[in-house]
Parts: C-alpha cells; sequence; structure tokens
C-alpha cells in the first residue's frame, strides 16, 4: 500500500510539473507581440550582388535589401536594409528568332531586426518584364523585333516624305509636288530594304539575356501573409 501511495505522489509531481512548464511556455508566447503584413503587401527592394541568365545555375542564392522601413500602425516592423534572401528556381538561355532568355526566381526569408529569419512568399512584380508564370524576361523575340522594325521603316518613310515637301518648298513654289513623290518613293523602297534585311537578321540573332545588375531596385509582393515578432 505504501508503494501504491509513493508511485501515485510521483505521478502526480509529473503532472503538475507538466502542467506548470504548459502554462509557462503558453505565457512566453502569449507574451510575443507580432505584426502582421497581409498578403498583396509589397517590398521595395535593392539587389545586392549582380544575377545574369549568362551565368546563371539553379539553386544559386542572392539577396536583397528594403530601401525603406516596413511600418505597421505607425512601428516599424522591417527596418531599412533587412535582408531578404532568394535562389534561382529556374531558368531559360537566350536562343534563335531572338528568343530572349527567362530567370524564375524564389525568396526564401527575411532577417527582421533582432536576426530572425522569418519564411516568406513573395514574387517580383514590378520594374521587369514579368510573364503570366511569374518569369523575367529579357525583353523582345522575333514578333516584338519585327513590330520594332516595322515601326522604323514607317519612321524612315515619314522622315523622307517630309524633306521632300521642305526641300521642294525651298526650291520653287509648288516644288513639294514635284519632289515629294519622288522622296516617298526613296523613302518606301529605303524603309523596306531595312525591314526585309533586319528581320532576315533577327531570324538568326539570339535574344536577350536577363541581368539583375547590383543596385537595382525593384518590388516584390507578398503572396502569403508574414507575422513579424516584435520582440
Amino acid at each position: 500500500m505504501k508503494k501504491f501511495f509513493y508511485t501515485l505522489f510521483i505521478l502526480t509531481a509529473i503532472l503538475s510539473m507538466g502542467l506548470l512548464q504548459s502554462g509557462f511556455a503558453y505565457q512566453i508566447k502569449a507574451d510575443i507581440q507580432t505584426r502582421r503584413l497581409p498578403k498583396g503587401t509589397k517590398l521595395n527592394l535593392v539587389m545586392a550582388e549582380p544575377v545574369s541568365t549568362s551565368n546563371v545555375q539553379e539553386g544559386d542564392m542572392f539577396s536583397a535589401k528594403l530601401t525603406s522601413d516596413v511600418k505597421v500602425d505607425g512601428r516599424t516592423v522591417l527596418p531599412s536594409g533587412s535582408l531578404v534572401r532568394g535562389t534561382v528556381e529556374k531558368y531559360k538561355t537566350t536562343g534563335r528568332l531572338s528568343r530572349s532568355a527567362l530567370l524564375y526566381l524564389t525568396f526564401d526569408h527575411v532577417v527582421t531586426g533582432q536576426g530572425k529569419q522569418l519564411p516568406i512568399s513573395a514574387a517580383v512584380c514590378s520594374n521587369f518584364e514579368i510573364l503570366p508564370d511569374g518569369a523575367i524576361s529579357g525583353g523582345g523575340n522575333y514578333w516584338d523585333e519585327l513590330k520594332r522594325n516595322t515601326k522604323k521603316s514607317g519612321n524612315i518613310i515619314s522622315k523622307t516624305t517630309k524633306w521632300g515637301i521642305k526641300s521642294g518648298d525651298e526650291l520653287f513654289p509648288g516644288g513639294r509636288f514635284l519632289v515629294t513623290p519622288i522622296a516617298a518613293v526613296g523613302g518606301t523602297i529605303g524603309g523596306a530594304v531595312y525591314l526585309v534585311g533586319d528581320s532576315v537578321f533577327d531570324l538568326f540573332r539570339k535574344g536577350n539575356d536577363v541581368v539583375i545588375d547590383q543596385g537595382i531596385v525593384f518590388d516584390i509582393i507578398l503572396l502569403e501573409p508574414l507575422d513579424v515578432p516584435l520582440s
């Protein structure tokens, strides 16, 4: 019987200690104050080191810094200069037909003012050409180049025609009616030669790399809320 009461006493003591520890842990947890940055919050960053599809590898890490304090209810939760670290998820190199490179970045965590690393889910949302799937594009492709060439060709014709009008008026009254058609024909031929020549060249030209230089400023947007501890 004595042994039974002794065992019961030990079990009661262990249970009591467990409850006290649980209550103490709960109290510590309750004392931690946080502020929530909602989904959709934009963070303005400056790149800490360059990233380029010309020499990048999947899994490469990079970092950027906040350009200004992030505040909630007037209180700074992430000070200017806080690090945001990320990873190169994947990339696609340039190709013929002026196909540009593509760069996919993921953002892993942000370092708070207290040195705590908080996981984040975010995506680049400005200052780059961003495709619907989130890729950063080097800009341009064959059809974009063709549009650019067509515009330049039109500018050649327009400028030549205006030159014909001005030059004809300077030659003699009514001279524009003689010179302008000749200038327009010449401009059309010149514009067509440029359009065809450069468009053929674009068939074999590679596109642009994605280059994010050190010091470039851009925005990311939170895809999920972020709870930031204040202490």
